[in-house]
């Protein structure tokens, strides 16, 4: 009797007819899709047809079940309708495997032997899905541990598999209520689609029917239309299961925060124990073999502190205390038997080896820095970023000082070192073209007092108080010339060729006696101690219409601020003096400018 026979009888007893609903509920949730290998193609009719005429299997009637008065109400009663469903599901997929085998048995010929042989284990391949899920729905625990795998020969990559096995699983496990829903979906929406498409199909053969064809075509035409009908009504059951465990597992679902929150206590409650023994193991090795290098450092003689037996024992007990504490971590996550944690810990030693192998050679030459047998040594000189620099000590760390410039000590990891090469230092070498307070002159034209120098910047302060501040690789590119230690001036100045025969006698007698003269004047107004150490005037050239002369002055560094002014008052003592004397100027008369040394 068909389900929808069923509802017609109970229908004539009123007072059970809300029963007997119930009843055709768990008659349609009965059957499983057996239709999954017979439907594979929804856009070729005729392959479902085919499939299913090979299978040859007639619908399996339901017996009709007496409703029960109640409706059972509970959540445990909808886990039994359920699985009722599921059973009489499965025992229609067992129906079918054992009349494909005894089709299998009558065969005669090799081609259906062969086709019933590739359908007969396509059925067993869904029929012990079907059971593990009745056993997974109705044991509700996880059925992996119980299902025995195949032996499998030696393959790196399955090792390797094997050692991401744990925390694959534990990502399952956090995630397993919402893969289970959304395979539940995915289940649903596919039967749905089935279940359309079988329906459609039997409404089509129902349609050929109505047209009265004849007798031959109407009983094949029935036929196919009972598989059909068979095959929805199936498909409906498996619809009617999974919708009841997709709404039962969104009814007992918690919210995100809580599923979250609950991951977290079941983590700290489970491995908490472990990862605090862990990283207290870890600190332990490392903090006592880091004690045990610095205590070697300190009982070692000083004469020994720096030699190559004392660095290679602190070096390698500073890479056991990183590496002995990861063995360390490693073996308790072994005792206690935590192989997600050993497997996140092995899969970060993995990936810092494979990064490595890129860095190997920086990696080695970093080594032989800290043994100070690379090409950077210590007590050398180096150029650093533009600046020199002697380097005080070579370990983990890099000592870089300059001891003329302001905050000139730069401690920073040795690998930075990597690529630079230092010398010997010389006997009297300097380490910065100048010091705080020192007059300078530079290329761009600026001439000023140096207010502070680092190894960031430069700042000079200008006649007048101006500041003008340069980045130090730029003041040095800029080629400082110090005033503050004394500096000479030297300029040119002509007179008529008329006065030739006095050109080398007389005259630079007297521009002498008047330089002299009027820079001192000039200077004991700028500052109280003599400045003026040498003048020379000397006899230059003569051209077609001038008498060219040379003067000299040698300045002590006291006088670098009336630089700028010393040239206009030397043009102007001359002019005086050849005013005094009668000299003519020449018509093409040459400026004064300043010379270099």
């Amino acid at each position: 009797m068909t389900p929808m026979l069923n509802i017609i009888s109970c229908s004539r007893r009123p007072v059970l007819l809300f029963a007997c609903a119930l009843t055709f509920t768990a008659q349609a949730l009965a059957q499983e899709p057996t239709a999954a290998a017979a439907v594979t193609d929804a856009d070729n009719p005729s392959a479902p047809t085919a499939e299913v005429e090979s299978l040859s299997v007639d619908p399996v009637e339901v017996e009709p079940v007496e409703p029960p008065l109640t409706a059972p109400s509970s959540s445990l009663s909808s886990e039994l309708r359920s699985l009722e469903a599921l059973d009489r599901a499965l025992s229609s997929k067992e129906h079918q495997v054992r009349q494909v085998q005894q089709q299998l048995i009558a065969a005669e010929d090799s081609v259906t032997q062969q086709e019933l042989t590739e359908q007969l284990r396509e059925l067993k391949s869904e029929l012990e899905k079907q059971r593990r899920q009745f056993e997974k729905f109705a044991v509700n625990i996880d059925l992996r541990p119980f299902i025995d795998e195949e032996a499998q020969a030696f393959n790196w990559q399955n090792e390797l598999s094997k050692l991401l096995k744990p925390i694959i699983a534990e990502l399952e496990n956090a995630t397993k209520e919402s893969r289970a829903i959304g395979e539940l979906r995915a289940q649903i929406n596919e039967v749905e689609e089935r279940k359309t498409l079988a329906t459609e199909a039997a409404a089509r053969l129902n349609t050929l029917l109505a047209q009265q064809p004849s007798p031959a075509l109407r009983t094949r035409l029935q036929t196919r239309l009972d598989e059909w009908q068979r095959i929805a009504t199936d498909t409906n059951n498996r619809y009617a299961a999974l919708e009841l465990q997709l709404n039962k597992r969104l009814a007992e679902r918690e919210s995100v925060l809580e599923e979250t929150t609950d991951y977290a206590k079941r983590f700290v409650r489970t491995r908490g124990l472990n990862l605090v023994m862990a990283i207290s193991a870890f600190a332990l090795v490392f903090i006592g073999v880091r004690w045990l290098a610095n205590a070697v450092r300190r009982f070692s003689p000083k004469a020994t502190e720096k030699a190559f037996s004392t660095r290679l024992t602190t070096l390698l007990l500073h890479v056991f205390s990183v590496l002995g504490g990861l063995v360390a971590m490693m073996l308790v996550f072994n005792l206690a038997g935590d192989w997600f944690m050993l497997g996140i810990i092995l899969i970060f030693l993995i990936g810092i080896g494979w990064a490595s192998i890129h860095t190997l050679p920086s990696q080695l030459e970093t080594v032989r820095l800290i043994l100070n047998i690379g090409p950077v040594r210590e007590g050398e000189h180096l150029l650093f970023n533009g600046l020199p620099y002697r380097v005080d000590s070579l370990a983990f760390t890099a000592r870089l000082v300059n001891p003329l410039l302001d905050g000139g000590l730069q401690q920073m990891p040795v690998k930075h070192l990597v690529g630079h090469i230092s010398r010997p230092v010389g006997a009297a070498e300097p380490w910065f073209p100048t010091q705080t307070g020192d007059w300078v002159e530079l290329a761009d034209g600026h001439l000023g007092r140096v207010m502070h120098q680092s190894p960031s910047r430069v700042i000079l302060r200008e006649p007048g108080g101006a500041e003008v501040t340069y980045l130090t690789d730029r003041f040095v590119a800029l080629n400082p010339r110090k005033l503050s230690d004394g500096f000479r001036i030297s300029t040119r100045f002509g007179i008529d060729r008329q006065h030739q025969a006095i050109a080398t006698t007389e005259v630079p007698e007297q521009m002498h006696a008047a330089l002299e003269q009027g820079l001192a004047e000039v200077l004991e107004q700028a500052t109280p101690q003599p400045s003026l150490q040498s003048l020379q005037v000397r006899f230059a050239q003569a051209t077609e219409a001038t008498l060219e002369y040379l003067i000299y002055l040698d300045l002590s560094g006291a006088a670098a601020p009336l630089v700028p002014t010393l040239h206009t008052d030397i043009q102007r003592i001359l002019i005086d003096t050849c005013n005094a004397q009668g000299w003519h100027l020449p018509l093409n008369h040459i400026g004064v400018h300043q010379l270099s040394n």
